[in-house]
């Protein structure tokens, strides 16, 4: 299917004011057509199949099924299809929508508020949300067509997209790293926080060197999320800040908007922030990360790309391989969407590839096989 066919939109969301404008918005674009109008998540999940929506437009909180249950249940049989949480920004419902997009939700537009007219409320949604559908179902079709070499899976195939997928990851190439390790990188996007939560849980408290993690995320969120992710076992995990010293055991998140970095200053390695134009659609992004990281510890340092849709990392990727730094991705099968890792699988720049339990256990194996250069 070719991206000048019309795409299929629902829309859940309790409020009939709200679906109404959601719907209006839409109407400039002749390529966008709702297809379904769901008042609940349980309405929703049973329109699925015969709807067999592109994208779809998820409220938080709603009445008999709530958005963050209803993604759970639309990802146990559909593990592509882009979900857009449609959410305020307010602390609350960035944590609600935080939720939703742990449980797979693929990105999230802001509600609009208090702009005192319609047709205000109207273009806000337009610039905001439009833009992001025709992103996330451009890149849906791409990496479905990469990895089945067929159509993109439905939500009415009977059987879940997952199952389908081939094991290339196999393919790679295995290799042992004796290289001192000075820092961690990862890159993450969907699916990112469920599996950012597994593979720091699983790191002891002490890890002998930094961590710097480039998440897709919007402000408010990357500090929502480093808070859980500290919460959960004791790790320091904070938002970076700009110019402050790297240390062990410190686990840094690139702020939404800013683009994280390192520099090397005398003997001492520090985060730095920056607002550069984004790379790959994204700010954060991962390539700017991985750069810098290549360019400031050369081979000792490890790039590590997560579970996310999109190309962002490859880039970065090629520099850090070109340095001699190791390369390790997360494998399709604990992938909520297996794009970023099976871009580089697919391009032959993964030095292994894991399953995600497996994972924390050869970082920790890496940054242990000689003593760490990590100031």
């Amino acid at each position: 299917r070719l991206m000048t066919d019309v795409i299929r939109v629902m829309i859940c969301e309790d409020s009939a004011v709200m679906r109404r404008l959601i719907k209006t918005s839409l109407q400039v674009d002749p390529r966008l057509r709702v297809v379904c109008e769901a008042k609940h998540g349980q309405e929703a999940v049973q329109m699925l199949p015969t709807a067999n929506p592109d994208v779809i437009v998820m409220d938080v909180e709603m009445p008999v099924m709530d958005g963050i249950d209803a993604v759970r249940e639309i990802r146990k049989r559909n593990s592509y299809v882009p979900i857009i949480m449609f959410s305020s920004l307010t602390t609350n419902g960035a944590q609600a929508t935080l939720d939703a997009i742990e449980a797979g939700a693929t990105d999230f537009s802001a509600k609009p508020a208090n702009l005192g007219h319609v047709e205000k409320a109207l273009e806000h949604v337009r610039k905001d949300l439009i833009p992001k559908m025709f992103h996330w179902v451009k890149i849906q079709l791409t990496e479905s067509m990469a990895s089945s070499g067929d159509r993109p899976p439905q939500a009415n195939d009977g059987v879940s997209a997952n199952a389908t997928k081939p094991e290339s990851q196999s393919l790679a190439s295995q290799k042992q790293v004796t290289t001192p390790i000075s820092a961690i990188g990862i890159g993450v996007s969907t699916g990112g926080p469920k599996a950012l939560a597994e593979l720091i849980d699983s790191l002891p408290l002490d890890f002998p060197a930094p961590i710097l993690i480039a998440q897709h995320m919007p402000p408010v969120f990357t500090g929502l999320l480093a808070e859980r992710l500290a919460a959960r076992k004791g790790h320091r995990v904070r938002e970076a800040t700009d110019g402050e010293v790297l240390k062990q055991s410190e686990i840094l998140v690139a702020p939404g908007d800013f683009h994280l970095v390192v520099q090397r200053a005398g003997n001492y390695v520090r985060a730095g922030l920056n607002q550069s134009e984004p790379e790959n659609s994204c700010r954060p992004s991962v390539d700017p990360l991985f750069r810098s990281m290549a360019e400031c510890y050369g081979k000792h340092c490890v790039g590590v790309v997560l579970t996310g849709m999109g190309r962002d990392g490859e880039q970065g990727v090629r520099a850090l391989r070109a340095q001699g730094a190791s390369i390790l991705v997360q494998d399709e099968q604990s992938s909520v969407v297996w794009g970023m890792p099976g871009n580089l699988v697919r391009s032959g720049l993964a030095d292994q590839v894991l399953p995600l339990e497996q994972l924390a256990a050869e970082v920790v194996r890496m940054a242990n096989s000689q003593p760490s250069l990590a100031i």
